[in-house]
């Protein structure tokens, strides 16, 4: 029986860890100058051996997510290598000093995030077309890429390294006007010690733009450019259609003007494995054949579709390993019929004598592992020892990149130093583009042999003729037996934390490879126990990969720029929230239908009047101004001892001071009012929603409150002042203290309104809040009475955790010691007592949808057309519910 998992340290264990752990510290070392990369020391995750039969058993399983898209499950696997954020940058710019710095040859990947549509099938970094096609947004963006350029020169001291891979991708780079491709040409030739005559430069385009724009074609060309890639996909036009594409018209007067520039580098990219419409006829076959004979391009590249990041990902499960296989296996035959040629499990073909059919810079890339620079929205940068990401690659928008620019920032969103596993794994990774893993270039890259990093993996490949020596030693290749578990073998070499993951996600295909002839205990080779059988197949469910991101299952109305898909390959509609990017809690495990539970969930106390700030958000922009009128000053409050009747009446203990138009803070009988709660309604809990300036000045009266929630949408003073209407942020640091968060006071709770100012800082958000001493966070979605299917922002933070439970139907995560709630609340569950400041009693939830509101046109503001502009402007939160 085999264990599912071993410490490394054990005397069993490969000894290749252990060679890099002394000394390595886990932060990257400032000043770093050797050519020998540092390590972060590995988590106790990533310091583990999983058996191979059971790695490769997971990734044939998942095949849809064993891929060269590494790593898998960032978020939880290589968060702990993650640099913390801070304003300085300090940490980041040493770390990529550390990494780059010593290097005299080195690659430059620029993204242009531009398309003319965006495809069902795009997993990539491209902006809404509707706005990047304009000139003066793509003019923008590429003066930043300038200013970015300068950053990293000044950083790195570029001038003095030799570049010896540079490609130009996208999105669809020719896009872009002739101007903005050539400054980026003059650009490098300016920043790095380039010579294009020297390098096989790569840009993509499309049929259409070749077709239509041959004077670009020919632009590119007498720049230096001599590889160019249209990306074809099918010559089913029938399919095209259904995936955004219709490109039929224009192939052969593309080709015509590709040709008539001067490329003898000419490559044209094909996809597979689309879900096959019942009863109808496999064309893939056709696509190759019809793309050798009209287009004949010099090579070709075969792209396996890859749901993930694509509006199509729930389509995965009605695509089996059988089909990409028979799939692969038929185009494979084709291309060696017409003297394409190709390792096997290689993407890339080509008819070209002694040619990979790549850039200098993806084979240098895949082969060498040679690092590389990527610039641009969402850009990849990766070396020896690190790997980052640009703002942008998750929300796909380009202020944030360009502020950062602006501001003289490098536009990083994240940067991981990563462990000497997470660098092996993801060197593999990439690897296998082509098919295998050259060893040279492993050991010249980690000082240590392949077999020595991964010992029981390799024996495992090469044992179960998975995989081969080639070229006389220098390459371990995959077989055709290899290629058909190709997701089984590429997660061989994956770091163990990611192993592991992959090894317990659920789901997958079950016994996937069974249709082949021979196939032992679901296709992997040599499992004769049981147990490893039964791990490798889990009968109870159909193909489930990992969940689509956030771009994906967001139900927009608006702000999609993908057009629908058609009714059979359609999402089906199944019971969740609106908007929620989260799996909806089964009615079992939402708290509020336990037996025994009072009437309300809580009372509301709300106040009207002016405010200390000006928020963008404000409810009372939803509400009519009757609701709301200023009862700052009022003793007693109207209608108060109806609300405290119907509270007792009701069992409702939980009562919440908030505002509709002012912060309950502002009003004059605070002190006395929660003093008259509580005699009134023995044993309440009172709690207050403010926005916390007032805090510290009025203590006394503060700290009579339960709990408190601070509504706080940034850290950063920029967003803050943004969001809230001043520059002056509520010391949340010092009102922890006051109350020993809980002790001497209230607990302090702090609620996050979501916008797009601050949807990308909601993480580094959640990690000040920890290091203040909050303990609970409430991340809330955005509610428009108005227009209540509106766009949802969702933070890419909660893409990556599992909920810890339900509350209201909302999901609830552990952060970082933080409990954090996500709120969405179209269909969020509860029944709430809302005491108006004109004395109305509603047992309405939503505000908005209290009596008497739809009469009086509450879905407009009752404020004037300047305040309305101002509200429609930004998206901010109707609902101030205001949950202790």
């Amino acid at each position: 029986m085999l264990r599912a998992s071993t410490m490394l340290s054990r005397s069993a264990a490969p000894r290749a860890l252990a060679l890099y752990r002394t000394g390595v510290s886990n932060v990257p070392v400032r000043g770093l100058s050797s050519s020998q990369p540092h390590w972060a020391d590995p988590t106790p995750e990533d310091s583990e051996v999983h058996p191979p039969e059971l790695v490769f058993a997971a990734g044939v399983r998942h095949h849809h997510t064993a891929n060269t898209a590494y790593p898998i499950a960032h978020g939880k696997t290589l968060r702990p290598y993650r640099l913390p954020r801070f304003k300085d940058q300090d940490a980041l710019r040493d770390a990529i000093k550390g990494a780059y710095s010593h290097l005299e040859e080195m690659m430059l990947y620029v993204h242009v995030p531009f398309c003319a549509q965006r495809c069902q099938f795009c997993e990539y970094t491209v902006v809404d077309p509707a706005v990047g096609k304009r000139s003066s947004v793509q003019d923008e963006y590429f003066d930043a890429m300038q200013r970015e350029f300068d950053l990293y020169s000044e950083l790195l001291g570029t001038e003095q390294k030799k570049l010896v891979g540079f490609d130009i991708g996208g999105g669809t780079p020719s896009m872009a006007s002739i101007d903005n491709i050539n400054r980026v040409l003059q650009k490098v030739e300016e920043r790095f010690d380039f010579d294009p005559s020297q390098t096989n430069i790569s840009i993509e385009t499309t049929p259409r733009i070749a077709a239509a724009e041959p004077e670009k074609i020919k632009a590119y060309f007498d720049m230096g450019i001599r590889r160019i890639s249209m990306g074809v996909q099918t010559t089913d036009f029938a399919l095209a259609k259904r995936l955004g594409r219709d490109d039929g018209d224009y192939l052969s007067g593309a080709v015509e003007n590709i040709r008539a520039a001067g490329f003898e580098s000419f490559n044209v990219d094909l996809m597979y494995g689309f879900p096959l419409r019942d009863g109808s006829e496999d064309k893939w076959g056709q696509t190759i054949a019809s793309t050798i004979e009209l287009l004949s391009p010099e090579h070709i590249t075969l792209y396996r579709m890859r749901y993930k990041g694509t509006k199509m990902a729930h389509l995965q499960e009605r695509v089996g390993l059988q089909q990409v296989n028979r799939q692969a296996e038929e185009a494979a035959r084709i291309l060696k019929e017409a003297g394409y040629k190709g390792w096997v499990g290689k993407n890339t073909f080509s008819r070209t004598p002694g040619n990979s059919g790549c850039s200098d810079y993806l084979e240098k890339r895949v082969v060498e592992g040679v690092p590389y620079l990527g610039l641009g929205l969402g850009a990849q940068s990766f070396s020896q020892s690190t790997l980052a990401y640009n703002l942008g690659g998750v929300t796909k928008r380009m202020h944030q990149y360009l502020k950062s620019v602006e501001l003289e920032r490098l536009p990083i969103q994240d940067l991981y130093h990563l462990s000497a596993s997470g660098a092996w794994a993801k060197f593999c990774s990439v690897s296998f583009y082509f098919g295998g893993i050259d060893l040279p270039s492993f050991e010249k890259n980690f000082g240590l042999s392949l077999d020595t990093a991964f010992p029981d993996k390799v024996e495992f490949a090469v044992k179960n003729g998975l995989m081969e020596f080639q070229k006389e030693g220098q390459r371990l290749q995959l077989t055709p037996k290899g290629k058909s578990h190709y997701g089984g073998v590429l997660a061989l070499f994956y770091a163990p934390h990611v192993q592991k993951h992959l090894m317990d996600l659920p789901g997958g295909e079950a016994d996937a490879t069974m249709y082949m002839a021979g196939s032992i205990g679901g296709g992997i080779p040599g499992a004769t126990d049981d147990a490893v059988a039964a791990k490798a197949a889990d009968p109870r469910r159909p193909y489930v990969g990992n969940p689509a991101p956030r771009y994906e299952r967001r139900r927009m109305k608006r702000s999609d720029p993908r057009v629908a898909l058609p009714a059979d390959w359609a999402e089906t509609k199944t019971v969740g929230r609106q908007f929620s990017t989260l799996r909806r809690a089964p009615p079992q495990q939402d708290e509020q239908d336990k037996p025994g539970k009072p009437g309300f969930e809580f009372g509301n106390i709300l106040f009207g009047g002016p405010c200390n700030q000006r928020c963008v958000f404000c409810i009372g922009q939803q509400l009519p101004s009757h609701l709301s009128p200023r009862n700052l000053r009022d003793w007693p409050l109207k209608n108060i001892d109806a609300f405290v009747d119907r509270m007792n009446s009701s069992g409702t203990k939980r009562i919440i001071l908030t505002g509709t138009t002012t912060d309950p803070q502002l009003y004059k009988h605070e002190g006395r009012l929660v003093d008259y709660l509580r005699e009134n309604v023995p044993g309440a809990h009172i709690s207050v929603h403010t926005n916390g300036t007032l805090a510290l000045r009025k203590l006394e009266t503060f700290r009579k409150y339960d709990t408190a929630t601070i509504s706080l949408n940034s850290f950063v003073p920029e967003t803050f002042s943004r969001i809230h209407g001043v520059s002056t942020m509520p010391d949340v640091a010092s009102i922890v203290s006051a109350t020993a968060n809980g002790s001497e006071g209230p607990a302090i709770k702090l609620s996050c309104v979501l916008t797009e100012d601050n949807v990308d800082e909601i993480e580094s958000y959640v990690q000040t809040a920890a290091e203040t001493g909050v303990k609970r966070v409430a991340v809330r979605q955005v509610f428009d009475a108005r227009s209540p299917r509106q766009e949802a922002l969702s933070p890419e933070l909660f893409e990556r955790l599992e909920p810890v439970r339900y509350h209201s139907n909302n999901p609830v995560y552990e952060v970082d010691g933080v409990e954090v709630t996500y709120w969405t609340f179209d269909e969020t569950t509860g029944k709430s007592l809302n005491l108006f400041a004109n004395g109305l009693l509603s047992d309405e939830y939503l505000l908005s949808k209290a009596p008497g509101v739809a009469d009086t046109n509450a879905c407009q503001p009752h404020s004037s057309r300047t305040e309305e502009a101002r509200f429609d402007k930004v998206m901010g939160e109707s609902l101030l519910r205001t949950q202790g």
